[in-house]
């Protein structure tokens, strides 16, 4: 008979679609260059789930497809198997792997980003394929990264290919930043007035502030972010929900609408206090939405989902490239997930009990 830490460890808790693309990283000003870094949204997406998972079994419950090409560093392999999820190398050595440039340029030290080879999408058929008819009817939450056209073609394939019909798939979808904007709105709208599929929209605060035709800077403070917030809630079907992602101001969610209508609750960035921390933003809104997904598959709260939405981005922005991972301690960057907890508990002044919080998702 299966025990329940088997079931936690084979529960299909979170899929993405986002890629795995090997990273370049160049930042003369600073005289940094690195090499071969494991890079995007979907290897962000599941590290962050990582973060929330590092102290349990649920790990395995984390299925991505990574597309490996002739060129794939031997090391890239071993630091990824070392993180014990489902992944699943997809070979074909006539292209070379998906790789792209994270630079920076201007008295800004703007960041940008460019392919350097070309890029291999993924769909839900490609994840019937390589994981099974099964793993899609019981997956509890689907990461989306992509346009609201493609996201709406994702989501008529997984109604078409699920066998149980009884439940809701639910989306977590990180619109593809370009394409979020005013331009763009009626294809976003017509994601989130869906009602045969529970959506919750993750875009972060300039993007939100373009897609409602405002402006392209972003809002710089948590009473802007509010209004903007407040935006969300006839955009939506009444069961969809937003987590509006605010930068170094954390997030604020919205919930679906009850009687009395939505909520809109705020939680700081894990770094708020201590931004002298914080070295590079790359791939800290992707490990938000891992964060959030794998939290938020385990228990269907939107606050728990919320905060360690915050811990994960607050991991991954720690360093250039992807933090460091020790597999015997269970620890990133040398702190295990329930120090983490423990301290943006303490440094954001929620309130909640730290030992429930904490056994609602290890179980």
């Amino acid at each position: 008979m299966m025990n329940e830490e088997d079931s936690i460890e084979t529960k299909s808790l979170v899929i993405t679609n986002g890629m795995f693309i090997i990273d370049d990283i160049e930042r003369s000003k600073y005289n940094i260059h690195y090499k071969n870094v494991p890079g995007g949204g979907g290897t962000f997406a599941i590290l962050g789930a990582c973060i929330i998972s590092s102290g349990n079994v649920t790990s395995k419950g984390l299925k991505w497809i990574v597309d490996r090409g002739s060129d794939f560093p031997k090391e890239v392999i071993r630091e990824i198997d070392s993180w014990g999820t489902d992944v699943r190398f997809r070979d074909d050595f006539s292209r070379l792997t998906t790789k792209g440039l994270n630079y920076y340029e201007g008295s800004d030290d703007l960041r940008k980003f460019k392919f350097l080879t070309p890029k291999k999408q993924i769909n839900v058929d490609d994840w019937i394929s390589t994981f099974g008819q099964k793993i899609i009817d019981e997956m509890h939450a689907f990461h989306l990264l992509c346009s609201g056209s493609r996201c709406l073609d994702i989501i008529n394939d997984l109604l078409r290919v699920k066998s149980s019909k009884g439940t809701k798939p639910i989306v977590i979808w990180e619109p593809f930043p370009d394409l979020c904007d005013f331009d763009h709105q009626n294809d976003i709208k017509s994601v989130m007035q869906r009602n045969d599929v529970t959506v919750i929209l993750s875009p972060n605060a300039e993007e939100s502030s373009r897609l409602f035709g405002l402006s392209s800077k972003e809002p710089t403070s948590l009473e802007e972010c509010l209004a903007l917030a407040h935006r969300f809630d006839d955009f939506m079907d009444e069961n969809n929900m937003c987590i509006l992602r605010c930068g170094a101001l954390g997030s604020i969610s919205v919930s679906e609408k009850f009687k009395n209508g939505r909520t809109y609750d705020h939680f700081p960035a894990y770094h708020f206090k201590t931004q002298s921390k914080v070295l590079d933003p790359t791939g800290g809104g992707n490990s938000f939405l891992g964060g959030f997904a794998v939290a938020y598959a385990l228990t269907k709260s939107l606050d728990i989902a919320s905060i360690c939405g915050n811990i994960a981005a607050g991991a991954i922005i720690e360093q250039f490239g992807i933090p460091r991972y020790d597999p015997i301690a269970k620890t990133w960057n040398g702190i295990t997930f329930l120090d983490r907890l423990k301290f943006y508990l303490s440094q954001s002044g929620l309130q909640y009990d730290i030992n429930d919080l904490y056994k609602s998702l290890t179980r």
